[in-house]
């Protein structure tokens, strides 16, 4: 057919055209020098770039690096220590096995026959495991066991670079970029010691001394309900020390999912740093209910107003709606949103009292899953009520040679024979510290109460009460003795005489109102005269005569006796 022989022709002259050509222009080009190229073994990567940004490998671990040069015929390679010009390799392969930690660098030198060089630099870096902090940068690692909302622990070891440093390792929500962030932090801190975060600043209740080095195992019990945690640490091989207990969260929140670390630049010259490694966090249970800030109990004079912030946090990071009950009619709630409300009281002066109570308030919290509650008490008080002062331990019995005794568990005035003052005449005197008074308001009246147990006095006699000026301590003097008729020691002021009487029996004793208003009077001046609310006045009980005979005098409960011991009954009133 005509198309076969068509094609047949077509071959022949393509067999014909091919056999002409010379044999010399179907062989590969020549390669110069210049064309030198250097692959990771069966890769065709960017091998200048990746060399460059270099390795971290691990010690006691390697690292094997393959590569391949084209052309390879007559290119002879090498791998050279940049430090030391020491040649490590002549092959295409170079194995890096640290035992130090270390930065390292080394250059893959293919060298052709014209002298022609391609130089690549690898970087090597020896690590321990871990992370290693950096002066005032801040490293943020996710907890790989996602967001911590209830109980959970946090170990790691650390090892500082310097026997003085200022380190820390924190958890926290987010990503930290000041130390404010972190919930729980712990320290190597500028005094050489492990500390920990506290509420409002570094403590730690027992010292572990840190040195360069030494490898330190910490762990930390966090509960973030209740935004406290516990810390111990101990040098390796050591035994462990609680550095705190129940300490409390510096940022207050209740979900946690990063941790965090840091150098200071504690000494600008060498700061130090430290590595974290092992870390090992530990679920042991999880919330999603929302967590209030604790609130205290409210104690509130009527007439006055008082506000009181409530917060929860939900540990799911949603919104969360609060809800107010039991308010008493003085009280306002405001919920201000996102967690946050504002409760008024304000309970109301001169209606008789009115207000006057003890109210239990409940807050509900409720976010997408669960709620709960918060409950405290307020107290509406009357301002002007009356309240107790407690003798202070430093009372004593004087003799009137000038022995002092406060250990024994009476009071006495008139004479005895018994005592470190032996046979003698005896006058008891009490100390009482100056209490706070509001401003606007001075005392109406201060009431004496003791508990007579004894009163075998024939003669008669009357015991009276005198105030002393106020001091610094409670220590009762030799000079503050005095006996003879109500109101004539010049160094002391009478407010109740004929307190106690011979032949009076036994029991409580109260001073009468005349007295109370007496002794009102003394402290007001105390006061005004430049006494300050701790120090102390004296209040003495002495016979009217200095003649009592042998074992004629009064015994009294002091300090020592909690039950009767004497007191001090005081009532306010306006200015």
């Amino acid at each position: 057919m005509k198309i076969n022989k068509y094609i047949t022709s077509v071959l022949g002259i393509l067999i014909l055209f091919i056999a002409s050509c010379d044999e010399e222009q179907l062989s590969n080009p020549t390669l110069s020098d210049s064309d030198l190229k250097v692959y990771f073994w069966g890769e065709g990567d960017n091998v200048s770039g990746i060399a460059w940004e270099g390795y971290d490998v691990l010690i006691g671990e390697s690292l094997t690096i393959k590569l391949q040069v084209s052309p390879k015929e007559d290119t002879k390679v090498k791998w050279v220590d940049d430090a030391t010009g020491e040649v490590l390799s002549e092959s295409l392969e170079f194995t890096y096995a640290p035992t130090r930690e270390e930065s390292k660098k080394v250059n893959f030198i293919a060298t052709r026959p014209s002298g022609y060089e391609k130089i690549i630099v690898f970087n090597f870096r020896g690590n321990i495991d871990g992370y290693t902090s950096k002066i005032n940068d801040w490293q943020s690692v996710l907890i790989p066991q996602g967001n911590q909302t209830g109980n959970f622990t946090v170990e790691f070891d650390m090892i500082p670079s310097k026997d003085i440093m200022d380190g820390i390792v924190g958890v926290l929500d987010g990503i930290a970029t000041t130390y404010s962030d972190n919930s729980c932090i712990v320290r190597l801190a500028p005094s050489g010691k492990i500390d920990a975060y506290n509420d409002t600043g570094y403590a730690a209740n027992n010292d572990l001394t840190y040195h360069a080095g030494l490898t330190y195992h910490v762990k930390m019990d966090v509960d973030a309900v209740n935004m406290s945690y516990d810390i111990y640490a101990n040098e390796q091989g050591g035994s462990v020390v609680e550095i705190g207990r129940d300490f409390k969260f510096r940022r207050k929140i209740t979900h946690l999912d990063y941790w965090s670390m840091v150098a200071g630049n504690f000494n600008l010259t060498d700061p130090g740093t430290h590595r974290v490694l092992n870390m090992q966090i530990t679920t042991h249970s999880q919330n999603q209910a929302p967590v209030f800030i604790a609130v205290e109990d409210v104690l509130m004079p009527e007439g006055t107003e008082l506000e009181v912030e409530i917060e929860a946090i939900d540990p799911l990071g949603g919104n969360i709606v609060l809800e107010a009950n039991n308010l008493p009619r003085f009280a306002d709630f405001v919920d201000n949103g996102f967690g946050k409300g504002t409760i008024t009281f304000k309970p109301y002066a001169n209606c008789g009292g009115c207000d006057l109570g003890l109210f239990d308030i409940n807050i509900v919290a409720t976010n997408s899953l669960e709620s709960t509650d918060l409950n405290f008490k307020v107290e509406v008080v009357d301002p002007n009520a009356a309240f107790d002062v407690n003798v202070d331990l430093g009372d004593a019995t004087i003799w009137s040679g000038g022995s002092v005794d406060p250990t024994w568990t009476q009071l006495f005035g008139g004479h005895v024979d018994a005592g470190i003052g032996g046979d003698d005449q005896v006058v008891g005197v009490m100390p009482f510290a100056l209490p706070t008074i509001p401003a606007g308001k001075k005392i109406k009246s201060a009431v004496l109460k003791v508990n007579v147990i004894a009163n075998n006095s024939w003669v008669p006699v009357e015991y009276d009460v005198y105030a002393l000026t106020a001091r610094a301590t409670s220590e009762v003097f030799a000079t503050d003795f005095f006996l003879g008729d109500f109101d004539t020691d010049a160094n002391a002021t009478g407010v109740s005489q004929g307190f106690i009487k011979n032949g009076d029996p036994l029991g409580e004793y109260v001073m009468d109102d005349s007295s109370g208003e007496a002794l009102a009077t003394f402290m007001n001046n105390q006061y005004a005269n430049g006494a300050n609310t701790g120090e102390f006045i004296f209040l003495r009980i002495n016979a009217n005569r200095s003649d009592m005979p042998l074992w004629a005098h009064l015994q009294y409960d002091s300090g020592e006796v909690a039950a009767t011991a004497p007191i001090l009954t005081v009532t306010l009133e306006d200015i």
